[in-house]
């Protein structure tokens, strides 16, 4: 029997390892495709489950068996862990609902997630930044098993590093026992925030980040036949590093955060804040993550700088070529890095949540380049 998984050339060859474990039938029951976000671990994902599911003589996934079309299927919700609101969450089962009832179900809030994902597995914004796999939803995954019947059963858990601690520690009984023709696949950017002892039972798989052209293509790909080439320029395919859900996020939002990361560093060594402060308001950064990738363009921007002054070639060089740091001659290498180690430690504040976002940014508006403005 054959197998064929398709995808990226950077990625074959952790694709013929896959291939191979499935046709001589020693594919594991827990699988942890992990890798940077947005190179398409959750579309990996969704066909290793129609290759398992998929009941062709010859070759799969074939695309036309019931197995591969229940992989396809956003209604067939117990097919997927995915990290959810509180609220929805605790929605009411739809065995719980009264007939003609209009109340959303945690089936129905589930059921919008995989569509999504079905719709585009790369990106990166699908959940928000609050959204977390409880022990509830485990429970829920557990609790339908009796339901499986004789045909195999395949779970995707989507960003398990967002499982809570008595989710994980749920989810680590079932792997210590896994019922019969029953497997996991597990996606993570943050493999290191999973127990250890999910990770030892789990073939551990590394997807790798796509190429330059890769990326573009895939993006425009995604776009749809309107898409022009324009819309993505080296400026996107530089922010990506290889990931065509980061490159989708930045055709929509890269522009604005490359003109605020300018005006960002530019009024920052000016020591010009009011202004600063003004634009930081009109960003209304609610979402940390937002904050996070606004200030994962921050540091594009001055690692670039640091490229040119080295003579290295550029990853943005439209938004580089826009700040002329020749009008501030005491910046050198030395408080580029300063200032790139700035950044970066703003946004490990950020991502903790223990201070708000407005005041992270203006206290790293002050800070960065301390001592050479």
């Amino acid at each position: 029997m054959e197998f064929r998984l398709k995808g990226p050339a950077s990625q074959e060859r952790q694709r013929i390892r896959l291939m191979s474990a499935l046709r001589e039938g020693r594919f594991p029951q827990a699988v942890l495709i992990d890798g940077p976000a947005g190179i398409g671990k959750k579309a990996l994902a969704i066909e290793i489950s129609q290759a398992l599911q998929c009941s062709n003589g010859d070759l799969r996934p074939c695309g036309k068996c019931f197995g591969c079309k229940m992989a396809l299927d956003a209604g067939n919700t117990d097919g997927w862990v995915v990290p959810m609101e509180s609220k929805e969450a605790h929605a009411r089962s739809a065995a719980d609902v009264s007939a003609g009832s209009t109340a959303k179900t945690v089936q129905d809030f589930k059921q919008a997630y995989i569509s999504e994902i079905f719709k585009n597995p790369y990106r990166i914004d699908t959940f928000s930044a609050g959204a977390e796999i409880s022990v509830d939803l485990i429970r829920s995954m557990t609790g339908s098993f009796a339901l499986k019947g004789d045909r195999v059963r395949v779970v995707i858990i989507a960003e398990a590093d967002r499982m809570n601690d008595s989710a994980a520690n749920a989810f680590l009984k079932t792997l210590e026992d896994v019922p019969p023709d029953t497997y996991f696949i597990l996606t993570t950017s943050s493999r290191e925030r999973l127990l250890q002892t999910i990770l030892s039972r789990c073939l551990a798989l590394h997807l790798l980040p796509l190429a330059d052209n890769e990326v573009r293509d895939e993006t425009l790909r995604l776009l749809g036949e309107d898409a022009d080439e324009d819309m993505v320029g080296d400026d996107i395919v530089g922010l990506a590093v290889g990931s065509p859900g980061k490159a989708l996020y930045y055709v929509e939002h890269g522009g604005r955060w490359c003109s605020m990361a300018v005006d960002f560093l530019t009024l920052s060594l000016r020591n010009e804040y009011g202004e600063l402060y003004s634009i930081l308001a009109d960003a209304s950064f609610e979402d940390p993550l937002d904050a996070n990738r606004f200030l994962e363009v921050l540091s594009f921007l001055i690692t670039d700088l640091l490229r040119q002054k080295s003579g290295a070639p550029l990853r943005i060089p439209e938004t580089t070529g826009r700040v002329h740091l020749d009008a501030f001659p005491q910046v050198d290498a030395n408080a580029l890095e300063k200032a790139l180690a700035t950044v970066q430690e703003t946004m490990s504040r950020i991502a903790s949540r223990r201070t708000s976002v407005g005041m992270c940014l203006q206290s790293l508006a002050i800070k960065l380049f301390e001592g050479y403005k």
